[in-house]
């Protein structure tokens, strides 16, 4: 159980709805603070807006999936939740934000840069997890379980360094940015400790909602998770996106939604494989959804880098996506369809 459980003990399903829309908003709050400072930060030292969009930023506003990752590990010892809230992220981050962008501020300029080097980096770290997983797959005795070790977690992390390397070096430094001398680095940095603070106090009010929807509905947590706690967990995300368009950085908002992802998939889900000494998942329920996040990417791929552009209408296209996989979610939920099987379902374990 969570921590917020054990202070509060058994409760309606009406009060942790409350505190997980409590904890939804101290998450928006706290995760607006990282980025804020993060920002600024990096204005200071004169980052490029490259690595600033596609590093530091999707770093910090990816807090969120990390601490939900290291909570569900270290306090529950439920991967499962941590788990879904990651690939749900990474499907909402590449159809959402990109759309949202494109809407509200307009058809949004690619470069190539984002498209041959974020974009193709992602759909790597995609594929890596997705053999990784089946790997796994060797060290248990059949094969509907695969068993990720902390060595496999490690290679992932090293994999997201390639990608550091890749970023820093391709666009460094002050290239294209003035240092801001103005800004008092100790206040910003007490004011990212305190935001990733705050987002922790939220992380586990919205994980324990989480965890008492799936009991009262008899589902697993991790259809719950994969679902609405990676929702709450990515709005701040989607909020930052829809800021940089609106301010005019169109492009370092499209490279923050890769940038967030790969963080997310070769860096957030290694360290709670590490933490947890291991893990095995369901190999029958990763396949489907890693399959989906793959083909999304392609598509998404596909079409910033015909006339390296974003249009409104694509925007469109990406939310009706983003609509069968709800849908898809939701039927597996009802038990209307089986593609993520029950069983395997449940096998999502530390």
């Amino acid at each position: 159980m969570t921590i917020l459980y054990e202070l509060i003990g058994d409760q309606p399903l009406a009060v942790w709805i409350a505190l997980g829309v409590i904890g939804f908003l101290l998450t928006w709050k706290g995760a607006n603070v990282v980025e804020s400072t993060t920002s600024k930060i990096s204005d200071h030292f004169g980052v490029s807006q490259a690595v600033q969009g596609g590093l530091i930023v999707a770093a910090a506003t990816s807090f969120p999936e990390l601490a939900i990752i290291v909570i569900s590990v270290l306090v529950l010892g439920e991967f499962g939740v941590g788990a879904g809230a990651l690939i749900g992220t990474a499907v909402f981050n590449i159809l959402v934000i990109p759309a949202a962008v494109a809407i509200t501020s307009g058809d949004t300029a690619t470069t190539q840069g984002i498209v041959y080097r974020d974009a193709i980096f992602y759909t790597v770290a995609v594929l890596a997890l997705f053999g990784v997983i089946a790997l796994g797959v060797l060290g248990t005795d059949g094969r509907e379980l695969a068993r990720i070790s902390p060595q496999m977690g490690v290679g992932l992390l090293v994999l997201y360094g390639v990608y550091v390397i890749l970023l820093v070096g391709g666009k460094s430094g002050a290239s294209d940015r003035k240092r801001a001398e103005s800004t008092n680095v100790p206040k910003q940095l007490g004011l990212f400790a305190g935001g990733l603070a705050v987002v922790l106090v939220g992380v586990e009010s919205m994980i324990g909602m989480t965890l008492q929807v799936a009991d009262a509905l008899g589902a697993p947590p991790f259809l719950i998770s994969v679902t609405v706690l990676s929702v709450m967990s990515s709005f701040p995300d989607l909020l930052v996106g829809v800021k940089m368009g609106q301010a005019g950085d169109k492009r370092a908002a499209v490279a923050n939604v890769f940038g967030t992802n790969t963080f997310n998939l070769v860096a957030a889900l290694p360290i709670g494989v590490i933490l947890a000494g291991g893990v095995s998942i369901g190999f029958l329920t990763s396949v489907p959804l890693l399959l989906f996040l793959f083909y999304t990417t392609l598509v998404v791929v596909v079409l910033s880098a015909t006339d390296f552009e974003i249009s409104t209408e694509e925007g469109y296209v990406f939310l009706a996506m983003y609509a069968v996989f709800l849908g898809w979610m939701t039927t597996e939920a009802l038990g209307v369809t089986a593609f993520l099987t029950d069983s395997t379902l449940r096998t999502i374990v530390g």
